[in-house]
C-alpha cells in the first residue's frame, strides 16, 4: 500500500513541478525559435534559388526565338545573330536579305561559276563574289566542313531536305521557301527573313511595295478581253526547257496562256513541241538564249519569232522569271512586255534604280541598270531595245 505524501512533501513537489514546467516551457520556446528560423533559412534558400532558376530561364529563353519555317518546321535560332549562310540556291533568296538590310551577315559567297555569268553579283553583292564557297554548284552538295567554319549562327536554305541535312550539323536552319508558284511567296519569304533577323518593319515596306505593283498591274489587265491575252512560253535553252516557278504564278496573274501549262519548273521540251504550241511571245531565260531560239531551224517558224516578241527577262542576282526578290520588277516587266499600251508610261529604268535604291541600299549608274535590264556580264549592252 502506497501512502499518500505529507503537505510538506506535497508542496515541495509542486514547487519542483512547477520550476520542471517554466524550465521546459522555456527549453522549448528556444527549440521553436530555432527551428523557426530554419524554416525561414529554408525559405530564404528555396526563393533564392528558385528565383535564380527562373532568371536563368529567363536569361536563356530570351537568347532564342522559335520561327516557324516556310516547310511548317518549328527552328529555335539566336536573338543576335551575326553571321548568316545561304545554302541550296543563294541567287534565289540571298535578295531576301539585302531587301531587310542585313546583307553585311552574310559570310558566304556564291559559286564563281555563277557569279561569273551573272553580272548583278558584280554590281549588286561585289563583296559576296569572293567570299569562300559552301557548295561547288548551285544546288550543289553542301561543304560541311566549309560550313562549320564560317560559325554561322543560322543558316537560310532554299528546301526542306537541305535544311535538314544542315540542322543535324547542329546549326539551326531556315528554310525560306518551297517555291510554290502563287503569288505572295516572295513576301512570305521576306517577312520570314526579317522575323529571324529582327526587320519586321523592313520587311513590311518590301510587302507594300510588291503588292502596289500586283494592286496596279490588276487594275490596268482587269478590263481586257480574253481574246486580247497573248499565248506565252517561260524558256530556257540548252536544252529547251521551263526555268523557275515564278514566272508560273506572273503569266496566270496576268491572265495569259501560259502554252506550257501545268508542266514543273525544268521540264524539258523539243522543238516541235513548242512549234506545236506556236507562242505569240517568247519569254527568254537567259540573254544569250535570245540568240539560239530566233535561229532555231524550227522555232523560227513560231509567231513569236516572226513578230519579233522573243525578249530576255533582266537579271540582278538571279533571273527575274525565276524565285527571287526582283519579283516584285518581274510583274512589271512582264506586264509591260505582253501588254505595251496598258504600261507605255511605266520607266522600267526608273523603277529599277528606285527598287535597288531601296532595297539593296545601292544607287546604281545608267550603265549598271542597263546591264540589269538588257545585257549580259561585259557583253555590250542592246541599247537599242
Amino acid at each position: 500500500m502506497i501512502n499518500p505524501p505529507s503537505d510538506r512533501r506535497c508542496s515541495n513537489f509542486a514547487l519542483r513541478s512547477k520550476d520542471r514546467r517554466r524550465s521546459l516551457s522555456f527549453g522549448s520556446r528556444i527549440r521553436v525559435v530555432a527551428c523557426l528560423r530554419v524554416l525561414v533559412c529554408f525559405a530564404v534558400l528555396v526563393v533564392s534559388f528558385t528565383a535564380c532558376a527562373s532568371s536563368t530561364t529567363s536569361a536563356s529563353a530570351s537568347n532564342t526565338q522559335t520561327v516557324t519555317d516556310a516547310a511548317g518546321r518549328m527552328v529555335t535560332v539566336p536573338l543576335k545573330i551575326n553571321r548568316i549562310v545561304m545554302v541550296g540556291a543563294p541567287p534565289a533568296i540571298d535578295g531576301f536579305v539585302f531587301a531587310v538590310g542585313d546583307e553585311n551577315l552574310i559570310v558566304n559567297g556564291v559559286p564563281k561559276s555563277f557569279s561569273d555569268s551573272h553580272f548583278g553579283w558584280k554590281i549588286l553583292a561585289p563583296r559576296l563574289v569572293n567570299l569562300p564557297d559552301v557548295e561547288s554548284t548551285i544546288t550543289g552538295p553542301v561543304n560541311p566542313e566549309e560550313l562549320l567554319a564560317l560559325r554561322p549562327d543560322v543558316v537560310f536554305a532554299d528546301v526542306p531536305a537541305l535544311a535538314d541535312q544542315i540542322q543535324h550539323l547542329g546549326v539551326p536552319t531556315v528554310c525560306i521557301t518551297e517555291e510554290h508558284p502563287e503569288l505572295g511567296q516572295e513576301i512570305a519569304a521576306a517577312k520570314l527573313v526579317g522575323q529571324v533577323l529582327h526587320k519586321q518593319q523592313a520587311a513590311a515596306a518590301y510587302a507594300d511595295y510588291f503588292n502596289q505593283n500586283a494592286n496596279l498591274v490588276r487594275q490596268r489587265i482587269t478590263s481586257i478581253p480574253p481574246a486580247q491575252r497573248p499565248s506565252v512560253l517561260y524558256l530556257s535553252t540548252m536544252p529547251f526547257r521551263r526555268n523557275g516557278s515564278a514566272m508560273v504564278w506572273v503569266l496566270n496573274f496576268l491572265g495569259a496562256d501560259d502554252v506550257a501549262g501545268s508542266a514543273p519548273p525544268l521540264t524539258q521540251f523539243t522543238t516541235e513541241q513548242i512549234l506545236n504550241w506556236n507562242p505569240e511571245y517568247i519569254i527568254a531565260h537567259d540573254p544569250l538564249d535570245v540568240s539560239v531560239i530566233t535561229h532555231d531551224d524550227v522555232l523560227k517558224n513560231t509567231r513569236a519569232v516572226n513578230s519579233g516578241h522573243v525578249t530576255a527577262i533582266p537579271q540582278d542576282l538571279n533571273e527575274w522569271g525565276d524565285f527571287g526578290v526582283g519579283d516584285a520588277l518581274s510583274l512589271l516587266w512582264t506586264a509591260k512586255d505582253l501588254y505595251p499600251q496598258r504600261f507605255a508610261d511605266i520607266d522600267l529604268m526608273s523603277q529599277a534604280r528606285t527598287f535597288y535604291a531601296r532595297f539593296f541600299h545601292i544607287n546604281l549608274s545608267v550603265s549598271d541598270l542597263n546591264e540589269i535590264l538588257y545585257g549580259i556580264g561585259g557583253s555590250k549592252v542592246n541599247f537599242s531595245h
